[in-house]
């Protein structure tokens, strides 16, 4: 699904972003545009940020 219309930018290359590192806005705004124009997307692009580092910290094996 688009996230970003006014820099095309979908949920896959955000979370593809999430995946390779970027755990803040700032970082998908420097590397997307997300947020950059008017702004909309801001919610949307956080919201899957938030769910996408939950689901990384899940995934992650224990340690005692």
């Amino acid at each position: 699904m688009y996230v970003c219309i006014c820099r095309g930018i979908t949920d896959k290359q955000l979370i593809n972003s999430i995946d390779e590192g970027a755990t803040t806005m700032k970082a998908l705004s420097t590397k997307h545009g997300i947020g950059s124009q008017c702004g909309k997307c801001c919610q949307c692009a956080k919201k899957i940020l938030n769910q996408t580092l939950i689901k990384q910290a899940q995934q992650q094996p224990m340690v005692a």
